[in-house]
Parts: C-alpha cells; sequence; structure tokens
C-alpha cells in the first residue's frame, strides 16, 4: 500500500460522510467494547504476577469441617508457617494477617486495610519499599508502613517518615513507605505492622494456637513436591493437641472420618481462579475461569459483528462503484493495485475507528471498572493501546479483503454498460450468514441478561421471614466492651422514633461471622449446628411469631440461661419427629422453649440450615424506626459519639443487606445487559445494510410483481419473506445456548424465578421489533419504486 492508497481513501470518506460516520462509528463500538472485555480479562489473567517466581510460591489452604457449611479459604492456622519451613521443601514463608482498623492521626480517624507481616513477606510476597528501612516496620514493635496512597491520605504532601499513628491504642512511628499494592493482587493492603507490633493483640501466642489465623505463603525449593507437603502439614494439624481436642469432642462425633480440617496449597498463578475459594464467603475476591473465557468469547463476538457490519456496508459501497473499479482497470490498474487500494481504505477506516473506540475506552472506563467492582487503570497502558491499534489495523485488512476480491471480479464491459454486475450467490449467502450470526449472538445475549438479571431482583427480593421495611442495622465496635455497648443500646431505644433495639452476631443477609455449636439430640447423640446469638428482644424487633411454644422474653429469659429457641430444620435434625415435639425438652444443659420461623440468613444458592437462637446478644444492632436512612444517622451521631468516640458511625437498612450475595449476579447482568445491547444495534444495523441491498437487487422483480397487478401486501411479503428467514435461522442458533446457559446459572441456586421460557420469547420478540425497524425505511423504499424508473435502470 502506498501513501496515495490512503489519501485516496480519505476524500472517498469524505465524499460520502454518512458512509463514514456508520461505518466508523459501528467499527469504535465494536472496538472499544472488545478492548474494555479483552482489557478486563486480561486483568484478571495477571492476577498476582507481581509476585517474583510465582510458579513456586503457594498458598495454604484451609477447611474447618465442624462448620455446618465447610468451605475453603486461605486462612490457615499460623504455626502452620513454622512446620512449612521445618519440613526441609521451603525457602521461605511469611504471614500475611488482614484487618481491618482503624488510624488515628492528630484525632482524625481512617478505616484502612491493615496487615500483619513478617520480614519474610518482603521478598517473597514482592513488597517494593519506597522511602525508610522496611524490615525495621516489620520488626519493631512501633513500626509501621504505610502505602503511597495511604501515606497521601494520611498527611498530604507532607513527608510520612517519622510520623506518628495511633493504631489499637498503641502509637506507631512510620519507618517505612511501600508500592501500593497492585489493584490484580489476592493480597489487598494499605498498611503493614510486624509480628512483634504492639498494635497486635495476637503477638504472644500465634507461633503455636492454631486458632490464630491467617495467610501462609510459602516459596517451595526448585523440585519440591506440593502435594507431599500438603500432607505434611495436615499432619501437623492433624496431630495438634486443639485438633485432637475438637476430635474427640462433641463437635467431632459426625465428621465421619473426615479431618476436623482439611490443608491444601495453591499455587499464586492460580489462586484467583480457585474454584473452591469462589465458592466460600469470600467469594467476591475471586475469578471463575470459564466466566473470564466466556467474556473472552463475548468480546470476540462483538468484535466478528462490528467486522460484519463494515463488511456488509463496503460491500454495498463497492457494488455502487463498480463503473469507478471499470474504469480503473481500463486506465491500466492491475489487479494488486486494486487490491492495495481496497485494504488501504479499509485499514484507514479501522485506524480511524480504533483511535474513536480508544476515545470511547477512556470515556467509558471509570463506569466499566464500577461495573466490575476491579481497578482498571492499568488497562490504557501504552503497550495495551498499541496492541489495540494492531488488532484495528488486522481487522480492517480482514475486512477489506472480500470488497475488494468483489472489486476483482468487476466485467468492465458489463458496468459500463450500466446493466449493475451483481453480488455472487455465494457472497450473497455469506453476507447474510453475517446477519443470521449478529442475531444469533443478540438473541442469546439478550435471553441471557433477562434471565440473569431476572433471577437476581428476585433474589434480592425473596421473602427473608420478616418485614424489612423501617429495619436498620449497625456494627457495634467489637473491643468497646459490654457495659459500654449496652448503655448504648438503652440509650439508643429512648430515641424518638425508635420502636425496639437488639443486639445479634451478625446481620441477617451477611455472612461474615459464623458460629457452630453442638447439642445434644434426643437420643443424646451429638448434632452439630449454626448458633446465632440474639438479644431477647430480636424476635419483637423483627415481627416474628412463635410457630410453636414461645421466642425470647427479656422479662423471663436473661442471657446464658440455658434456654434455646430452634429453627425447623434443627427441632428435626435433633431426632424428634415433629417440631413441636422438641418445644420443652431439655437436651443436656439446653432447654428448648419454641420454634422460631424460617429467617433466610444465607442466600438462595444454599439450602436453610439447623439453626439454634441463644439469649446472648452480639455486635451487632438492629432497630425498627420510623425514619429513614439518613434521618436516623443524624439522629444517632451524637448518641455513638458520646458512647465510641474513636469510632465511625455506620448505619444500613436491615434491606440494603439482602444484596451482599448477589453483588457478582448483579454485576455480570449488567456486563452482559451491556454487551446485548451493543449486538442488538449492530444486528440491526447489518439487517438494515441488508435490506438495502435486498431491495437495490431485486427492484426490476419489484416493479414488474406491480406491473402484473402484486399489491402492497404482496410486495411487503416479498421483501419481509427472506429477513424473516434470517431471523428464524438466528433463533435457531443462538436461543438453544442460551437455554444451556440460563440452565447452568440457575442450577446454582435451590430456590428459581418463576421463568420458564419467557426470557427466550422475549429475545425473539425483541429481535423481530428491531428487524422490522430496521427494515421499515427500505420496504417503504420498494412500495414506492416507479416501474419507469426502475426499468429505465
Amino acid at each position: 500500500m502506498k501513501l496515495r492508497d490512503f489519501r485516496i481513501g480519505w476524500r472517498l470518506l469524505l465524499q460520502e460522510r454518512a458512509y463514514s460516520i456508520v461505518s466508523i462509528a459501528g467499527l469504535a463500538v465494536g472496538l472499544a467494547a472488545c478492548f474494555l472485555l479483552l482489557g478486563f480479562v486480561r486483568y484478571c489473567l495477571d492476577y498476582n504476577s507481581h509476585v517474583p517466581d510465582a510458579a513456586r510460591v503457594y498458598a495454604i489452604k484451609q477447611r474447618i469441617n465442624v462448620f455446618p457449611r465447610p468451605e475453603w479459604a486461605v486462612y490457615a492456622g499460623l504455626p502452620l508457617r513454622d512446620a512449612a519451613l521445618a519440613s526441609g521443601m521451603v525457602e521461605q514463608a511469611a504471614i500475611m494477617r488482614e484487618m481491618e482498623m482503624q488510624l488515628v492521626v492528630e484525632r482524625q480517624r481512617y478505616k484502612a486495610a491493615v496487615d500483619v507481616a513478617d520480614p519474610a513477606a518482603i521478598g517473597l510476597l514482592g513488597l517494593r519499599p519506597l522511602q525508610g528501612d522496611l524490615p525495621a516496620a516489620l520488626t519493631r514493635p512501633d513500626g509501621l508502613a504505610l502505602t503511597q496512597e495511604l501515606a497521601r491520605k494520611l498527611f498530604g504532601a507532607e513527608p510520612a517518615l517519622g510520623r506518628s499513628v495511633k493504631l489499637n491504642d498503641s502509637v506507631l512511628q512510620v519507618l517505612a513507605v511501600v508500592a501500593d499494592a497492585p489493584a490484580n493482587s489476592t493480597m489487598p493492603y494499605e498498611a503493614l505492622i510486624g509480628t512483634a507490633s504492639t498494635a497486635w493483640p495476637d503477638r504472644a501466642d500465634y507461633r503455636t494456637n492454631l486458632r490464630r489465623r491467617g495467610s501462609i505463603y510459602l516459596r517451595l525449593k526448585p523440585g519440591a513436591d506440593p502435594g507431599l507437603l500438603a500432607q505434611q502439614l495436615q499432619s501437623f494439624v492433624n496431630q495438634h493437641p486443639s485438633e485432637v481436642t475438637v476430635r474427640t469432642g462433641p463437635l467431632g462425633q459426625n465428621l465421619n472420618g473426615r479431618n476436623v480440617t482439611d490443608i491444601a496449597l495453591a499455587a499464586m498463578p492460580d489462586l484467583y481462579f480457585d474454584a473452591e475459594l469462589a465458592a466460600g464467603r469470600y467469594g467476591s475476591r475471586y475469578g471463575n475461569r470459564g466466566s473470564m473465557l466466556a467474556l473472552a468469547a463475548v468480546a470476540g463476538l462483538i468484535l466478528l459483528l462490528a467486522a460484519a457490519n463494515y463488511v456488509n456496508l463496503a460491500t454495498v459501497r463497492t457494488l455502487r462503484r463498480q463503473r469507478e473499479v471499470a474504469m480503473r482497470k481500463l486506465l491500466g490498474a492491475s489487479p494488486a493495485r486494486l487490491v492495495m487500494q481496497f485494504l488501504a481504505e479499509s485499514s484507514l477506516v479501522a485506524m480511524l475507528a480504533t483511535a474513536a473506540g480508544l476515545v470511547l475506552v477512556w470515556l467509558c472506563l471509570p463506569a466499566f471498572a464500577a461495573l466490575v467492582n476491579r481497578k482498571l487503570d492499568s488497562v490504557l497502558s501504552p503497550a495495551n493501546c498499541a496492541a489495540a491499534l494492531a488488532l484495528g489495523l488486522l481487522v480492517g485488512l480482514c475486512a477489506g479483503a472480500y470488497p475488494a476480491w468483489i472489486a476483482l471480479r468487476v466485467r468492465p464491459a458489463v458496468a459500463l454498460a450500466g446493466r449493475g454486475d451483481s453480488e455472487t450467490a455465494a457472497g450473497l449467502w455469506l453476507r447474510r450468514a453475517l446477519t443470521v450470526l449478529q442475531f444469533s449472538v443478540a438473541m442469546a445475549l439478550t435471553a441471557t441478561t433477562v434471565a440473569i438479571a431476572w433471577q437476581t431482583d428476585y433474589a434480592n427480593h425473596a421473602d427473608r421471614g420478616f418485614n424489612p421495611d423501617g429495619l436498620l442495622v449497625l456494627d457495634l465496635p467489637t473491643d468497646s466492651g459490654q457495659p459500654a455497648a449496652a448503655d448504648f443500646l438503652a440509650a439508643l431505644a429512648r430515641l424518638p422514633g425508635v420502636h425496639g433495639v437488639n443486639a445479634m452476631s451478625e446481620a441477617v443477609g451477611r455472612d461474615d461471622n459464623m458460629m457452630t455449636g453442638v447439642m445434644l439430640g434426643r437420643h443424646g447423640d451429638a448434632v452439630r449446628m449454626e448458633l446465632r446469638t440474639v438479644s431477647p428482644e430480636f424476635f419483637s424487633v423483627y415481627g416474628l411469631k412463635p410457630l410453636y411454644g414461645r421466642l425470647f422474653d427479656k422479662a423471663q429469659d436473661p442471657p446464658d440461661a440455658g434456654k434455646v429457641v430452634l429453627n425447623v430444620a434443627a427441632a428435626l435434625a435433633l431426632g424428634f419427629a415433629t417440631p413441636q415435639d422438641a418445644v420443652g425438652q431439655r437436651l443436656g444443659e439446653q432447654l428448648v422453649i419454641g420454634i422460631a420461623p424460617e429467617v433466610r440468613y444465607q442466600s438462595l444458592r444454599q439450602l436453610g440450615q439447623p439453626l439454634a437462637y441463644i439469649a446472648r446478644g452480639g455486635a451487632v444492632a438492629s432497630l425498627r424506626a420510623d425514619a429513614d436512612v439518613a434521618t436516623m444517622r443524624e439522629a444517632i451521631l451524637p448518641l455513638w459519639q458520646r458512647y465510641f468516640p474513636e469510632q465511625d458511625l455506620e448505619l444500613r437498612s436491615a434491606a440494603s443487606m439482602f444484596g451482599l450475595a448477589y453483588q457478582e449476579d448483579a454485576q455480570l447482568a449488567r456486563m452482559l445487559a451491556a454487551a446485548s445491547l451493543i449486538a442488538v444495534v449492530l444486528a440491526a444495523c447489518g439487517i438494515y445494510v441488508l435490506s438495502a441491498y435486498s431491495v437495490q437487487r431485486r427492484r426490476r422483480e419489484i416493479v414488474l410483481r406491480k406491473l402484473h397487478g402484486a399489491g402492497r401486501a404482496a410486495i411487503v411479503q416479498l421483501v419481509g419473506r427472506e429477513f424473516a428467514a434470517l431471523l428464524g435461522a438466528g433463533a435457531l442458533l443462538g436461543l438453544p445456548p442460551a437455554a444451556m446457559a440460563i440452565r447452568q446459572h440457575l442450577g446454582g441456586f435451590v430456590e428459581h424465578a418463576p421463568l420458564g421460557l419467557w426470557p427466550l420469547a422475549g429475545a425473539l420478540l425483541l429481535a423481530m421489533l428491531v428487524a422490522l425497524a430496521a427494515t421499515a425505511r427500505h420496504t417503504l423504499t420498494a412500495l414506492r419504486l416507479s416501474p419507469a424508473a426502475a426499468l429505465r435502470g
């Protein structure tokens, strides 16, 4: 290709501005969507790539089987670090104990992710010091290291080194500033303290107490077998006295040969996509490799649809330029020269579209990052932009090949005689196939989006067993002490507009604090179940009535009085034939006083669990009030500052807790909705272009039918028959995969929204309306065709 080819292409773009705008805009949208999706996929695939020699670095996973809902987590007993080093298979081992704490600087409070780490973490995990002495910060009892971002937040432009920060009643000194943790890291941190820090309450026994848990990372020696190491660590845990006590006690009676605690290793490059971790309570921190591959496929499909649109537009334009092509051939233009000209034009359009697409990416990146809940600042790196330009050029060359091939087939004599050499049957069927592909993708994405969004909305609004209207939730400081918390709750209950206050171990809808206990069954066997500690006011505040017996009452049920309330599943699990049979029964030291109605604590992905309520209170308060969250926050704030001056107040509605378990589903639905919109628009453009060419190609047939008496309905049927067939083929191609995707998504839920087939039918109906709107103009053109003008052409 020569520079002259691009100049000619530029002049042609200026001459046909409507065509140019449509061509560039369509490709730009497709390229932008593809760039964003592929950028997100690459961002996820690069998780933990900053860790030096990541292939030899492993994290210890742990699953506690005595819990009613055992789940894997990168959260293991800290004594395993020394056990791993003693195995002889590990070069380095480090711990990272994540805690969310408040830092106080000159009476200003800042919430931050503070990690306890030992000096080995510096080299093992790639911590990069920017200022100060990082080993000292992780060794001295008063040492503290801040990330660059947190240092700027705390001290602005002033130097952070040497400044004092209060943390957990300890005054620490900033001894180092480190680079911010990479956004695509499974180990986020904002501040670091050492294992000897006075701010860490577990520093005294973390080496021996297996109940002190955190993340443990190991760099294995070359050739070391991670499976063998996992076996040795499992043996260490099984022989630990605390594990033996649990295994031989009531909690261990129902293990049926399983370990109390399972231990496994996960390699750092695979940690983000670990399916077992993604299935746990902290699954939002992890990804699904299959979903990433699906997103990459969607990105490729969107780009293919955009390229197909350009091919359709360029083909119609090439057919209209046959006389120009014929003249070039007569004037001596070689086949290679013609091909270079058309490839130059398509490459110019593609490069302009890529530049416009990058601008769109820059404009949409903040919204897209918020949508996927990830920091994607590195997506628009110079390397990625260069890759996008290369991809755009490749798309341009590929998309320009078919119009160039049509130009080569132009016969000068026929074209100059005005008989309009038309596209070959094979070429026409190729463009029809592209249109079918466009509509199949649009229908598949639309149906899947509707189903996922509908199920997510259904889950968010599913019956929780109580009325959440007017219920507000706040977390009490865990270090506030029982008297301060009790006095605060009493004062809170006296506020105007407050109609009840209670305390509990965890908010309904949130699953961070899970408690497990053992109750003696009817036949003396130990039954493991989930526990919820609540104050006696819990049931009245939540408006719950007993199914059988009675519920807690403040006057009759003081804390830890040996009385419990069960749900139906717990009563049956304890061996009673019916729930009411459990009321009044004493099981060991526990007296069952009633059966509570079902409250859905877990998401719709989990079956209801046996649950026992104990009258004890907890660190989460809820209240029923007349006013909204903002109004009540203003009313509660003075009380809060009086009792907890060092803590921030976070007040939420109880209803807002319901969506916590479905955030990933909502994000997926929004992403698919954006992709569906793009696919529908591209499909509409594709069938619009095809209908324009179809009417132009068949104009003589249309007017001859008119001359032989065909009415308007017959002409509409003639024009619409082709597109109805294409739409039907698209439905047959796109809707079955959509049905499979919907079934797979719903398979993860124990309760489904009443979907049926209407998402598929709705997607088909939308495609029909889009096709009707896109072909309406050219159908009207066919109805208005003048026989005399058409036959002269």
